[in-house]
């Protein structure tokens, strides 16, 4: 008799225990919860069109030259062509160096220690090029200006038509300074044995 009392009291008190647990969160779930519905999007800005006019083209500005058109030589003055060796070195032949360029490496030589920057009838600054040589071959241009790409010259070419054939170009430049562009001159004649010249540059 005892024993049976004993059970049903540890059975009333595990069933209590339950209840105090398991009660709680079942109410709680019961509970309602206020949805707040109110937009926190902000709203649309007032945003003012603007009318741009259309861009005017300036009055006196020449257009640029065709690119064929560029560094053409002159009837009287020669053609360097030269052709480049497989160790990277040009030969160039030899150069009828006209009386312009005469005068402007003379000029050049007396002045070097002067730096002088002239003006061109637009107002502006003249610049310089050097052409390091003229190639028949177009592979063999781009090869010679990778090559002074990658002895940090600022190397470009140029495709000039001719009355035979399309000459390659290779240039080095624009250089604001000449006493720069005719430094850079030397040591590319002594370097791979070319006649380079030093010519305005002309975009």
């Amino acid at each position: 008799m005892r024993e049976s009392v004993k059970h049903r009291l540890i059975g009333a008190a595990v069933l209590a225990a339950i209840a105090v647990l398991f009660l709680p969160s079942f109410f709680k779930d019961r509970q309602q919860y206020q949805v707040d519905t109110s937009s926190h999007i902000p709203g649309r800005p007032s945003i003012t069109a603007v009318d741009f006019n259309e861009p005017t083209r300036p009055e006196g500005i020449e257009p640029a030259p065709a690119p064929e058109t560029m560094f053409v030589p002159d009837e009287a003055e020669s053609v360097p062509v030269a052709e480049v060796l497989p160790s990277g070195q040009a030969i160039v032949a030899p150069v009828a160096t006209s009386s312009w360029q005469s005068a402007s490496s003379k000029s050049a030589a007396t002045d070097a220690s002067v730096p002088v920057i002239p003006l061109n009838a637009q107002g502006l600054p003249d610049t310089w090029v050097i052409q390091v040589a003229s190639l028949s071959a177009q592979a063999a241009a781009n090869k010679l200006r990778d090559q002074l790409q990658a002895d940090g010259h600022k190397a470009y070419v140029r495709a000039v038509p001719s009355a035979n054939a399309t000459i390659y170009r290779v240039f080095i430049g624009p250089k604001q300074d000449k006493s720069e562009a005719l430094a850079i001159k030397s040591q590319l004649d002594k370097r791979l044995k070319v006649n380079s010249l030093v010519l305005p540059f002309k975009p």
